[in-house]
């Protein structure tokens, strides 16, 4: 029978990235930027010559912009262009899902039946994968030509047994509000992962067999499974099976596949889940669109409440969920949600639902790696009743069978689908085969990986790829070595052959771009989502053919977008054991300190970027406004994080002259408001045009919408501080007994009433201090005590003084920060200063002479 046309390799898929559209919490002015030369950051020369076009894949639409034109590579060196090889579409094999049903584990040998024998009685023979229909094709109209905005949210109508109301794709406000608190990309069927990691036809049916046995007959509080197991042995495609099996035993399942590929916001796992479950089930979500009516801030709520409410409450309590029958609940990669406490927390929560309600309709199906930290949560005695634990062992007997008839398989098409060897010749020989198989052992990783790099079509020489793997078996001799004690050692040699394969050359583009993998703190990095592999090529600043000779021997390791679809998707490893290989220095060598080094290379983009920003940014221009937002973005990340190469005035001027709104980022201009008033750099800001002079008569204190910034000093001469101290401590003594207006007056920083905390700024404690509070309004609040004083000593400096002046920064959003000095006029020496965020219109803005 003739091979499939095309490339079948799917097993370790990886996620795919959409690409979305601008935030509207961040809108840059329509305005010309003027060009700027910072005079302390990292400087990239351009080079005008290049155009973006040749570099972002040309022939494909209209010339990118200036600010999206690489320039010469970081460091000042200059690359040889590789020679443009034409790639096959990423290896991707048409899927096939196994349909099981539920089944009594098999006491007897191992044996394969066809799945028509399947049955639900108590003691079924044992089934077989049968073939199932291939994946569903995405159409690509070119995604060059007319890119378009997309978001996936996924198709959730299944063919699952029982009967439910199933919702279709909806405008409804509601089920729109709901995604936004969602992980993009998460579920089982969501075109980010397309096409997913499953089981290969044939294998792992005894696992996949007692999980659809426990999911049809697990009953009182036993109804979570626990599948764990290393990295490698194929957790994901089993969950991935399990969702996808036709007939499964439930009325409906959902599901939250963890990755830290931008899919481990744990937070958000719960909304997750019910935005999938009110997709399905009417009257659930008719029960928590009343709910999130009443209360609109469930959606920021704590786990602990909103499992309560979306979970707990609608499937417990609720008579109208009585009749939906089974529900099984898929987490996968509960290990790579991004902080453990909420790991433990999820499982945590799910084990009380479990044992405090028996009768519960859930069902919970987890995977994870055997992380400490999870290990430990269910050793607890109080945690025990409520799971069964599945544990997939690295070198089993049934594990290595299951690698052993994959790697057969897979080889025998790769002879097929070769030109460079006869169909009918004997390769691989035997002793090679089982060399192979016998590095494999139970671990699916490394076979995967071997055979994507035994088969890689753009080389096409099977015969010398797997020489090449059997070389770097022979140099690693595991006799007498456990396998459970060095899983991944193979593993790691092969990846060692794979980097090493890569030319010196091009190996410096290729690092950048696994340096560009590397997660990092910024949580708002890619305003616009995690890009797609056209915006990380301009990121790094890489021409199409410098780009795509940079991942050309990458295939065997990670899903390289195709030229049509590089606007769609990002590169992606196949697998998480590729990552962890490359970041841990002490297995792969790659870097000391990758995460300096990778955030060396984003402050180089960063900068290169802004440098090459045109007078007119074309807002149209999803690309060119994605690459610049992630720059500003990186500049706010730089900033926080106290860089001295983003304490620039360069820097500053972009944050306070190319927004309409702040928005959410209070965070960061907390940190530009103390860089911009800092005493050792004021004059220099003053002498920069940043900081200009405003009449203390024009601030309004009305007009203040953030938080009151206040830093509290008493200067005292060193012989007098075990006086001032004993007077500080005598007038605290005093608060308790006074109101907070009599209190007041006194030259104290604070009062019982005062509920805000205080911290230690320089000297002793109540001596220097600073502080946040919200202005007292009747009907919201806010600290009265410390609102009273500052109206109390702004009025008396306006009295005094009616034409001082007082340093301000404006902004562009009309958002504009002052600083307020004031001298106790009780005590004479108590210092008070003050920031206050203040609303300005452009009218006021220019009448005091900002240029902003």
């Amino acid at each position: 029978m003739p091979p499939p046309a095309g490339p079948r390799y799917d097993i370790d898929a990886s996620s795919r990235t959409s690409y979305s559209r601008p935030s509207p919490r961040l809108r840059f002015l329509e305005q010309g930027m003027k060009r700027a030369t910072p005079p302390s950051y990292p400087y990239v020369h351009r080079n005008p010559t290049r155009h973006l076009v040749d570099r972002a894949f040309n022939g494909h639409g209209g010339q990118l912009s200036r600010a999206s034109r690489p320039t010469a590579p970081i460091g000042g060196s200059n690359v040889q262009q590789a020679t443009r090889r034409s790639l096959a579409p990423s290896s991707n094999r048409a899927g096939f899902t196994q349909a099981h049903n539920p089944q009594m584990p098999p006491s007897g040998p191992y044996i394969r039946t066809t799945s028509s024998q399947q049955t639900f009685d108590s003691d079924p023979p044992m089934a077989r994968a049968g073939h199932n229909p291939p994946h569903r094709r995405h159409e690509d109209p070119g995604m060059f030509n007319q890119p378009r905005n997309f978001t996936a949210t996924g198709a959730f109508i299944d063919g699952d047994v029982g009967s439910v109301t199933y919702i279709g794709a909806t405008s409804d406000d509601f089920m729109k509000e709901l995604l936004e608190g969602t992980i993009p990309g998460a579920a089982s069927d969501s075109s980010d992962r397309y096409p997913p990691p499953q089981c290969h036809p044939g294998t792992r049916l005894a696992i996949l067999e007692r999980c659809l046995y426990f999911i049809a007959n697990c009953s009182d509080e036993r109804k979570m499974r626990w599948v764990v197991g290393s990295a490698g042995v194929g957790k994901s495609a089993i969950m991935q099976t399990v969702a996808d099996s036709p007939n499964l035993p439930v009325t409906c399942h959902v599901s939250v596949f963890f990755s830290i590929n931008g899919r481990n916001d744990g937070t958000k796992a719960i909304i997750t889940l019910s935005y999938q479950l009110a997709a399905k089930i009417a009257p659930y979500r008719e029960l928590i669109e009343r709910e999130i009516t009443r209360d609109p801030s469930l959606l920021q709520s704590s786990m602990p409440i909103q499992f309560k409410k979306f979970i707990t409450e609608p499937f417990i309590h609720s008579h109208q969920l009585h009749s939906v029958g089974r529900v099984l609940i898929i987490i996968d990669g509960l290990d790579e949600c991004n902080n453990p406490r909420t790991q433990q927390e999820l499982l945590r929560l799910i084990s009380d639902l479990c044992i405090t309600y028996p009768s519960s309709p859930l069902v919970w199906l987890i995977a994870s790696r055997p992380e400490g930290h999870i290990t430990s949560f269910f050793s607890r005695a109080n945690v025990m009743p409520a799971y069964e634990k599945e544990e997939i062992s690295v070198d089993s007997d049934e594990a290595r069978e299951d690698v052993e008839w994959f790697l057969r398989e897979e080889l025998e098409w790769i002879k097929e689908a070769s030109y460079s060897l006869d169909s009918e010749s004997e390769w691989p020989e035997e002793r090679d085969f089982w060399k192979l198989a016998n590095a494999a052992g139970g671990l699916f990783a490394y076979a995967h990986t071997a055979i994507r790099y035994i088969g890689d079509l753009s080389i096409d020489n099977p015969v010398s790829q797997l020489s090449d793997v059997l070389k770097e078996i022979d140099k690693h001799p595991m006799t007498g070595i456990p396998r459970e004690d060095h899983p991944m050692a193979l593993l790691d040699a092969l990846y060692e052959r794979i980097l090493f394969n890569i030319p010196t050359k091009v190996m410096i583009n290729t690092r950048k771009l696994l340096l560009a993998l590397v997660p990092h703190t910024n949580v708002n990095m890619g305003l616009l989502g995690p890009g797609n592999f056209v915006v990380m090529c301009n990121w790094v600043g890489m021409t199409c053919d410098e780009a795509y000779a940079a991942v050309n021997h990458l295939n065997s390791t990670c899903r390289v977008p195709s030229r049509d679809n590089a606007l769609q998707e990002m590169l992606t490893p196949f697998h998480k054991s590729f990552t962890d290989y490359v970041f841990d220095f002490a297995r792969s060598g790659f870097s000391p300190d990758i995460e300096r080094e990778a955030q060396q290379l984003r402050t180089q983009c960063a900068f290169r970027i802004l440098n090459e920003a045109p007078d007119d940014i074309d807002f149209g221009d999803k690309i060119r406004l994605d690459l610049y937002s992630r720059a500003i973005d990186e500049v706010m990340a730089g900033m926080k994080r106290g860089d001295p190469d983003f304490q620039t005035p360069f820097c500053i001027r972009l944050l306070t002259t190319r927004f309409e709104k702040y928005d959410t980022y209070e965070v960061y201009f907390h940190e530009l408001r103390r860089l911009v008033f800092d005493t050792s750099r004021r004059q220099e800001f003053i002498m920069q045009g940043i900081l200009k002079q405003i009449p203390l008569k024009a601030i309004d204190v009305s007009t203040v919408f953030k938080k009151v910034a206040l830093r509290f000093c008493y200067p005292t001469e060193t012989t007098k501080a075990v006086g001032t101290i004993a007077h500080l401590r005598n007038a605290a003594k005093s608060w308790f007994s006074r109101s907070p207006a009599t209190a007041a007056h006194l030259s104290v920083p604070w009062n019982s009433s005062c509920k805000h905390e205080h911290r230690e700024w320089k000297r002793e404690p109540d001596q220097d201090c600073e502080t946040t509070f919200v202005l007292y309004h009747r009907l919201r609040g806010g600290c009265a005590f410390c609102s009273e004083r500052l109206s109390r000593l702004l009025q008396s400096k306006k009295t005094r003084s009616p034409g001082h002046m007082v340093p301000i920064l404006f902004t562009s959003t009309g958002a504009c920060c002052v600083e307020l000095q004031f001298v106790d006029p009780d005590d004479r020496r108590s210092q008070w200063t003050y920031w206050l965020w203040i609303e300005l219109s452009l009218e006021e803005r220019k009448r005091y002479g900002s240029g902003v």
